[in-house]
């Protein structure tokens, strides 16, 4: 190529440049200019801006996985219910607990002397079958909690009051027997039982059970009553009072008798 045939390739391709940054320059001043075109563009900068100044959080919060899971097995239920018009079944004595959050966030909490507390809370729930949502508090909300189970369904069943005889039973001590006892009287006979129907059902007799380890006079003692079912079970109610006053005679031997 001679130099006027370069010279002439360079103001073409020098003329195409001034047309298009004219026509780019054009463009912009409508966009600039425009008034909706404006407020797009003002978006568009304050939203870069934005993203440029928060980008540490921005990239934490969507692409971070650098993540702490945490397992605490074994966590005790608390239950907030009426307890004495209520039987309650259902609820489990203890869950599992996951939880996930910032490394130093699960670290803070393994090291803080407070536990993770769970509870039911029963208290707007009426008789009979009811789902209850358990909760936790005591974890930083920071930190992600699952509970397992999460729901539970429990069961509200009325307690109702019935009288029933008290008996006495005799805890035997070692080198004794039954016949070197001559009498066994409670001070009161008969005690209130609250429990269930099918509780109160169940109940075949209560008993105060009377120790007399080392017992060789007449003596009496506040005694623990028990209820017991047809099977000699104990019965887990509420007894009212729970022990009764029950005075023992010891049988007394003629030291002229030969055996």
């Amino acid at each position: 190529m001679d130099r006027n045939g370069a010279k002439s390739f360079f103001d073409k391709c020098s003329h195409l440049a001034v047309a298009g940054f004219s026509k780019l320059s054009k463009l912009f001043d409508k966009i600039i200019y425009h008034k909706r075109s404006s407020v797009i563009v003002s978006l568009l900068v304050s939203t870069g801006i934005c993203v440029a100044v928060n980008f540490d959080d921005i990239r934490y919060t969507f692409f971070n996985n650098d993540l702490t899971t945490l397992n605490v097995p074994g966590v005790g239920v608390e239950i907030k219910a009426d307890t004495e018009t209520y039987e309650i079944t259902g609820v489990p004595s203890t869950v599992d607990l996951t939880l996930t959050g910032d490394p130093a966030d699960i670290q803070s909490f393994r090291n803080q002397s407070n536990a993770a507390v769970v509870t039911a809370d029963l208290r707007n729930f009426g008789e009979g079958d009811n789902v209850a949502t358990l909760q936790v508090s005591n974890v930083p909300k920071q930190i992600d909690v699952q509970v397992n189970p999460a729901t539970v369904e429990v069961d509200l069943v009325r307690k109702l009051t019935k009288s029933f005889p008290v008996d006495a039973e005799l805890l035997i001590g070692v080198g004794q027997k039954k016949s070197d006892f001559d009498s066994v009287t409670p001070a009161q006979s008969s005690v209130l039982v609250k429990a269930t129907q099918e509780q109160l059902d169940s109940i075949r007799k209560v008993e105060a059970i009377v120790d007399t380890t080392g017992k060789t006079t007449d003596f009496s003692m506040n005694a623990p009553l028990v209820a017991y079912d047809s099977n000699g079970d104990k019965v887990n109610v509420e007894i009212n009072p729970t022990t009764v006053e029950v005075a023992v005679m010891v049988k007394t031997t003629n030291t002229n008798e030969k055996e």
